[in-house]
């Protein structure tokens, strides 16, 4: 059996680029705009679809619930560049949802963070409850709130 070893949360980091497009917000404050102007309205339409129409089969309420802690969890990676924070399951649901829309994610990713933030599969799984953590301390420490599952 192979022994898991956890490192403290500081020392989970994600590499970030150090070559940034020149298309980048600097300031965290227009960063936070940008964000809440995304209009994600067909992505919530198709979340709100059911499964067997490639959708989540979520509700009008958990879709708009999930947006806004996917704008929050960019937020946080933008905030934050560089440490592992990992997304709630459902916050991660919705980054597909974002991923799939290509040259829209990329244009977004260009102007929040200046590179590409990829989806990485292969994660660290050994600190991946460490890093859910730390995101979630993140979190709370910028929204006073906990991410929780909807409706708890």
């Amino acid at each position: 059996m192979t022994d898991i070893i956890v490192r403290p949360a500081r020392d989970l980091r994600r590499e970030v680029p150090t070559d940034t497009s020149p298309n980048r917000i600097e300031d965290l404050e227009e960063v936070r705009r940008y964000l809440d102007a995304i209009d994600f309205s067909a992505l919530k339409e198709r979340l709100t679809r059911g499964r067997d129409m490639l959708g989540n089969d979520w509700s009008a309420a958990q879709a708009d619930y999930f947006e806004r802690l996917y704008k929050n969890w960019l937020y946080l990676q933008r905030r934050y560049e560089g440490e592992l924070l990992p997304p709630h399951i459902d916050v991660e649901e919705f980054w597909h949802g974002h991923i799939v829309d290509t040259r829209a994610y990329f244009a977004h990713c260009d102007r929040i963070f200046g590179y590409y933030l990829h989806h990485d599969l292969h994660h660290d799984r050994e600190n991946h409850s460490a890093g859910w953590q730390q995101t979630q301390r993140r979190y709370h420490t910028e929204f006073g709130e906990y991410i929780y599952d909807f409706g708890r």
